[in-house]
């Protein structure tokens, strides 16, 4: 009898310790899905790719797997908030996720409070290129040759109420020029107009087009930072040339369903933390031209409604002035 009640005791003892996440299905017990607001193969894609290669690195028993959903930024995170909060769904998101999708109310149902933003990873600025024979040497040339030939400049950019579109309306109200906004769908299109001639310049990031930049086809003029990129040393950030105040960024967040348990976030922090932080991660994020950042917590609700508020300013004003359709 005694034997029995020693048993059920020791039966009571191992159940509560598995309840309490001391046996084997503590988190990540199984694969998680992230699903990447890109198409396979572009620049979103290739850095999470990376980071989760860290993280399976330093986390062997995990396996992060990615599945992509790049028709708009916003499909991804549509997908993650309605997933179920338990982890192994999650997600990320781009500038387009966090600004245009809302303002445009592109999908019904789109609520960013139905998501926990729990990191950033990156910040990546965005630049103005042109082709390697191009006459137009430095940015003020360029700036010259607007100014010139009112709107004949064609530079190539996204789709309208995007973050180039609205730091081409910015570049034009600070130096008094009207450019031919000329739009395309991803960098590689805009790429391709610039190699064929179809446009004098584009704006995008340096890292998109590092491929032609390191075979001499391309070169930058500026980027829409405040601080200098050290992968590309030649191309000053716009602060140095007097116009701090113009900047134009996208970033790339994880993001998992509202209601997921906080320990399961906080072991997700604590796995991208780890993989951002390493020297694999930092120095090959840097060698593309990319800039590291990290973001969690209050730091990053603070950067991601700051970076909203400004951006629906600026569309705000466009519409009032007629340049943008809402």
């Amino acid at each position: 009898m005694k034997k029995t009640i020693m048993m059920l005791l020791l039966a009571i003892v191992s159940l509560s310790m598995l309840f309490a996440g001391g046996g084997s299905d503590a988190y990540p017990s199984r694969d998680v899905e992230v699903i990447v607001n890109a198409e396979a193969g572009g620049g979103t894609d290739t850095i999470v790719r990376k980071i989760l290669s860290v993280i399976q690195e330093k986390h062997p028993d995990s396996n992060f797997y990615v599945t992509n959903n790049g028709a708009t930024e916003a499909n991804a995170p549509f997908e993650v908030m309605r997933a179920k909060p338990d982890g192994y769904t999650i997600g990320t998101m781009t500038y387009g996720s966090l600004v245009t999708s809302v303002y445009f109310n592109l999908i019904p149902q789109y609520d960013l409070t139905n998501l926990n933003m729990f990191c950033q990873i990156t910040q990546e600025s965005d630049a103005v290129m042109v082709r390697m024979d191009s006459p137009y040497q430095t940015f003020d040339d360029l700036i010259e040759a607007a100014r010139q030939n009112p709107g004949k400049i064609r530079i190539g950019g996204a789709n309208a109420g995007s973050r180039t579109s609205i730091v081409i309306s910015e570049v034009e109200k600070a130096y008094g020029v009207d450019f031919n906004e000329v739009q395309y769908v991803g960098s590689a299109t805009q790429r391709e107009a610039l190699l064929n001639g179809e446009v004098e310049a584009i704006i995008t990031s340096l890292g998109d087009l590092a491929a032609v930049i390191a075979s001499g086809q391309v070169r930058g003029l500026v980027e829409f930072s405040s601080v200098q990129n050290e992968a590309y040393p030649d191309v000053p950030p716009i602060a140095e040339l007097g116009h701090p105040e113009i900047q134009c960024a996208s970033f790339i967040f994880f993001c998992a369903p509202k209601d997921t348990p906080e320990d399961v976030i906080n072991t997700l922090v604590e796995y991208f933390r780890e993989a951002q932080s390493s020297d694999e991660f930092q120095d090959w994020i840097v060698s593309i031209g990319v800039t590291p950042v990290w973001r969690e917590g209050e730091e990053l609700k603070e950067y991601a409604d700051t970076t909203q508020a400004n951006a629906f300013a600026s569309l705000d004003e466009m519409v009032e002035n007629g340049t943008l359709t809402r």
